[in-house]
Formats: C-alpha cells, sequence, structure tokens
C-alpha cells in the first residue's frame, strides 16, 4: 500500500486510485452487503426510480425493486433499503437498486473503470484485505447526503482507514502517503473506538431521520463493526453496473 483517500464530501474531484471502497454506511452499502450476506444473487445500483422501472420492462419481472427515497420504499417498490430486511429472505433474489445517495456514489466511482467494492462497518476488515489485494493506491469515497459531506460516512471511514493500517502493516498513517481527508477520518475513529462508533453514527442527521421513520433497530445493525467477509464488488453485465455474489464471482 503506497497510499490512501478519503474523499468526505461527494462533490469532491477524485484522486487517483487503484481502487474504491464506497461507504453510505446508512444505509445503502450496508443494505448491498446484507444482501449478499443473507444468499443475493445479483443487483444494479441505478440512479432513478424512472430508470429502474424501465429497466425492469426490460430485463424481465426477476428482477424486484428495492430502494428508497426520503427513506421509505418508492410505490411500486417491493423493498425499501432496510439492510435488515436484505438479510432475510434474498436467497437467489435479483435486484435494481436505487437510492437517495449511495447509488450515485456507487456509480460515480465505477466510471473510473477501477474496482469499486461495497464497503460499510460490518465488513470493514474484509473490505480493507480485499482493497489491499487489488491496488496499493486505495481511495475511501463517502456518499455523504445531498451532495455534502456526512458525519456517519466520515466515522465509517475512519474505521475503514484503521483497518487498512492494521491489514497494510502500517501501525500509523504518517507511514505511508496520504491526504486531509484520511488524517480528518482517522481522527473521528480515535476520538471514540469501537465501543462508541454507535452513539456517534446516531448523531448523526441521517440517524435522526432513521429514527423518525421508526428505524432505530437498522442504525444499530448499520453499525455492528466485522460481522461478514462479504464484499460485494461491481462488475458489467449487459453493459451496466452490477453486484453479484461474491462466492460465484471469479476473481
Amino acid at each position: 500500500m503506497e497510499r490512501i483517500d478519503v474523499v468526505l464530501s461527494p462533490g469532491e474531484p477524485l484522486p487517483p486510485a487503484d481502487v474504491w471502497l464506497v461507504v453510505d454506511i446508512l444505509r445503502a452499502t450496508t443494505s448491498i452487503v446484507a444482501f449478499f450476506d443473507g444468499g443475493g444473487a445479483s443487483l444494479t445500483p441505478l440512479r432513478t426510480v424512472e430508470e429502474a422501472l424501465e429497466l425492469r420492462k426490460t430485463w424481465g419481472h426477476q428482477w424486484l425493486l428495492a430502494g428508497e427515497r426520503g427513506g421509505v420504499p418508492p410505490d411500486g417498490f417491493h423493498r425499501g433499503n432496510s439492510p435488515r430486511e436484505m438479510l432475510s429472505g434474498s436467497t437467489g433474489m435479483r435486484l435494481l437498486f436505487t437510492t437517495t445517495n449511495g447509488t450515485e456514489a456507487l456509480l460515480r466511482c465505477a466510471a473510473t473503470g477501477h474496482p469499486v467494492y461495497a464497503a460499510c462497518a460490518r465488513n470493514a476488515r474484509a473490505a480493507a484485505k480485499e482493497a489491499l489485494r487489488r491496488g496499493k493506491r486505495i481511495g475511501i469515497f463517502c456518499a455523504g447526503r445531498h451532495g455534502r459531506s456526512a458525519l456517519d460516512d466520515a466515522l465509517c471511514a475512519g474505521l475503514l482507514v484503521r483497518r487498512l493500517l492494521e491489514e497494510g502493516m502500517h501501525p500509523e498513517e504518517r507511514a505511508l502517503s496520504c491526504g486531509d481527508g484520511v488524517r480528518m477520518a482517522l481522527a473521528l475513529w480515535r476520538n471514540l473506538g469501537e465501543d462508541r462508533f454507535h452513539d456517534a453514527v446516531a448523531e448523526a442527521d441521517h440517524a435522526e431521520i432513521l429514527r423518525r421513520l421508526g428505524l432505530e433497530e437498522d442504525i444499530r445493525f448499520c453499525c455492528d463493526i466485522d460481522r461478514t467477509d462479504i464484499v460485494p464488488l461491481l462488475g458489467v453485465w449487459k453493459d451496466r453496473p452490477v453486484f453479484s455474489h461474491p462466492r460465484e464471482r471469479a476473481d
């Protein structure tokens, strides 16, 4: 590993990177990880509800619609964006998935032409290992909210930086090249540690919205650390970026 960069605001230019870890801890990338942890087969990230509806007409009704706008499923969708829901009853399922912030972040990084992984707290160590296996320059992209940085994603980025340093045998960030985004994210993490991670994430604006929707348990689920080795990689199928089950793809 030669360098880590953290993009804290989705409006920032992307630095050069060999591989991207995209973070939308509340809740898109956590939901994607949970979907494949529950046995899901394929998931296609899309920018808009309209695009998802049209693509289902083309690809067929074996593809179900999932995602959110304002935290709740759009009309006519089969599933929302709850990672707890994604973990159960997903075996063999194919999803067309669109969210307010997360799917846009995934597609932006995919446009660089470099590998893109869905990362979150639940797969933090496994995601760090995969990124280190793929390249020497690692980018962490925070989806944020409505084009602005978000506390919850920055906190998760700090966790991912910590795991990259541990797995890459760098005890401190000064041992390699990194930008201020890395230092800021890691400073947040150092002030917390694992014991206070949930409480800090729960203070984010996005968490407050989820609480008002009665989704407190989703917040807790998203804050569980290192619970799975599933690290979904964005590939291509029918000229579209598509995730497939990590244990079924050929590297």
